[in-house]
């Protein structure tokens, strides 16, 4: 078992900088699987389709014009379903291994290959359903902020493509960051919370209300520190240089782009790794995932915690690799909530018991009253005896008198009158 990271509320760039330590202490385990996942189908299809379009056909020609990947070119087709291809694969099956990985050694766990691919095999649809949707609805807005630019600069005019670009750029950044910041969390969640596709969109949207901007910024920083699956940062300059090396200098594309395909499976998964930090963050801050935990070391019952929202199983174990018993796959437990305590009448208003009373004996239950008999009903009142009357109250007798009223002691003067009160209206009682 590794060291386990405290569970608390973090700030921005205690995020990062847990998301660096996590990406160094599963190294071996995140390069590994990225290169199942990532690596070795891009450099098979960067093979394949090296071979079928032939782009780099122009390399070594003087006679022939270099191919641009804006213009209906086989260099074009090559080049952009490269970029498809690994931001799906990226995203999807491996960003989700990485989630995985990245949850299970936040909290002191040590993952192998089996129990990664044993969690996803189970959660397989859901996981390629919400990475799919994600990925289409993210290159549905930037082509449709992109669409009209390109069609301008396609035509010859260039100059106004690039300006209507620019234009269109200041509603892109807006709508891409609030779709980053609000739906970010849609993979991860279906991994470690047994969330189906649909459901993971609406969970991604309760954990990141509130701090949506936090995640934007999260996902910019890794972005412009090591790329994202298809979009170049700053540590893969040396490959992208190396790259037109090979192409320019020594007339080897292919070499060029293998290389770069292997160093980018080298440098993703530190790109979601601190997406799996902001996650605990949001579930320490939403959820008290971190006071959860806590409680369920003490021996706290976990359906008391849940009533108050707190589930301390939900990310620690994910339930698409073990689900608990009695639960269905894909659902949460329904909780019901906290009930209002009844209310205790205070000791001081309390009625003391009668002289003599005593409290029952160990056991005792009051016994049942008995029903009638069979076919028994209650009797008509009988009524008076003939020439009944009521008789006349009774006079005082003879030589009485009222006595004389006591007079009050010495000093004695009478009060203010109290209000009159209503008749029939009990006095409320005041309450702790």
């Amino acid at each position: 078992m590794r060291r386990a990271f405290d569970l608390k509320p973090l700030a921005f760039g205690d995020v990062m900088g847990r998301g660096f330590s996590l990406y160094a202490s599963a190294f071996v385990g995140f390069v590994r699987w990225f290169l199942i996942a990532y690596t070795l189908p891009m450099l098979v299809l960067t093979l394949g389709l090296y071979f079928l379009f032939d782009p780099y056909g122009w390399v070594g020609h003087s006679a022939r014009a270099e191919q641009s990947v804006l213009e209906a070119t086989s260099r074009a087709a090559y080049y952009w379903l490269l970029k498809l291809a690994a931001i799906v694969l990226g995203f999807s099956v491996g960003a989700a291994g990485i989630y995985y990985q990245a949850a299970r050694v936040y909290v002191g766990g040590k993952p192998t290959l089996g129990e990664v691919v044993k969690a996803l095999g189970t959660r397989s649809g859901h996981v390629l359903g919400s990475s799919l949707l994600f990925v289409i609805l993210l290159l549905v807005i930037t082509i449709a902020c992109f669409a009209i630019p390109a069609g301008t600069a396609l035509d010859g005019n260039v100059a106004g493509g690039v300006a209507l670009a620019v234009l269109f750029a200041f509603g892109w950044v807006p709508l891409i960051g609030w779709y980053t910041g609000a739906c970010g969390l849609c993979v991860p969640v279906t991994v470690l919370d047994d969330c189906t596709g649909g459901e993971s969109f609406t969970r991604s949207l309760y954990l990141t209300k509130g701090y949506r901007m936090r995640l934007f910024g999260v996902l910019t920083s890794a972005m412009l520190l090591v790329g994202a699956p298809g979009v170049p940062g700053l540590l893969t300059l040396p490959a992208w240089i190396g790259q037109e090396l090979l192409l320019t200098k020594a007339g080897s594309p292919l070499a060029g782009d293998l290389i770069r395909v292997c160093w980018d499976g080298f440098l993703l998964p530190l790109f979601f790794a601190p997406v799996v930090v902001y996650y605990f963050d949001m579930r320490c801050r939403k959820e008290g995932y971190d006071l959860a935990v806590m409680a369920r070391n003490f021996g706290i019952e976990e359906g008391e915690m849940m009533r108050y929202r707190m589930n301390p199983h939900m990310g620690y174990t994910p339930p698409g690799y073990k689900p608990p018993k009695g639960r269905r796959s894909g659902r949460h437990p329904v909780v019901r909530p906290p009930q209002p305590q009844p209310f205790i009448q205070p000791h001081w208003q309390q009625q003391p018991p009668p002289p003599g009373w005593m409290p029952p004996p160990p056991g005792w239950q009051q016994v049942p009253q008995m029903p009638p008999p069979p076919g028994w009903q209650q009797g008509p009142q009988m009524p008076p005896p003939p020439g009944w009357q009521q008789g006349p109250q009774m006079p005082p007798p003879s030589g009485w008198q009222q006595g004389p009223q006591m007079p009050p002691p010495p000093g004695w003067q009478q009060g203010p009158a109290s209000p009159p009160r209503r008749p029939n209206v009990p006095v409320p009682r005041r309450r702790q």
